[in-house]
């Protein structure tokens, strides 16, 4: 579980909401302080022991990059000045953000219309080349 806190929640976010967390048995338990205003460290990880949360070791990186192991999600969450990141430590990359991912998508999308287009194209030469009835088969369905 992974709470966005802030100072108005954060009572609810670290008893109540804690507490209720620990009676459903979920194993871990993030709290990340985007704005930085009360929580220091600013991303927290709790793990759930014998029915009580205990911290999750972090450690501060060369660059000033906070890190902390997620054994439930197989992953590194890394606080640093471009925020909170998501890092695959099995190939050494981040996850992409939203913002990312959509940009992938557009690329991909454009890339792959303009390989239909020319397709097309190249389609429509060959019908003309092969005669009025076409005479070739389509390239793509």
């Amino acid at each position: 579980m992974l709470e966005i806190t802030s100072r108005s929640t954060r009572r609810e976010d670290q008893v109540s909401k804690r507490e209720l967390y620990r009676s459903l048995g979920v194993r871990e338990y993030w709290q990340f302080d985007p704005t930085d205003d009360y929580l220091e460290p600013p991303l927290q990880g709790l793990e759930l022991v014998a029915g009580e949360y205990r911290p999750l070791p972090a450690r501060e990186r060369s660059d000033g990059t906070r890190q902390a192991a997620s054994a439930v999600l197989g992953l590194e969450l890394r606080m640093s000045e471009r925020g909170l990141r998501f890092h695959d430590p099995r190939t050494g990359r981040d996850l992409r953000n939203l913002a990312e991912a959509e940009s992938r998508l557009a690329r991909e999308t454009a890339a792959r219309k303009a390989a239909e287009a020319r397709v097309a194209e190249l389609e429509a030469r060959l019908r003309q080349a092969g005669g009025s009835d076409g005479g070739v088969a389509p390239l793509l369905p």
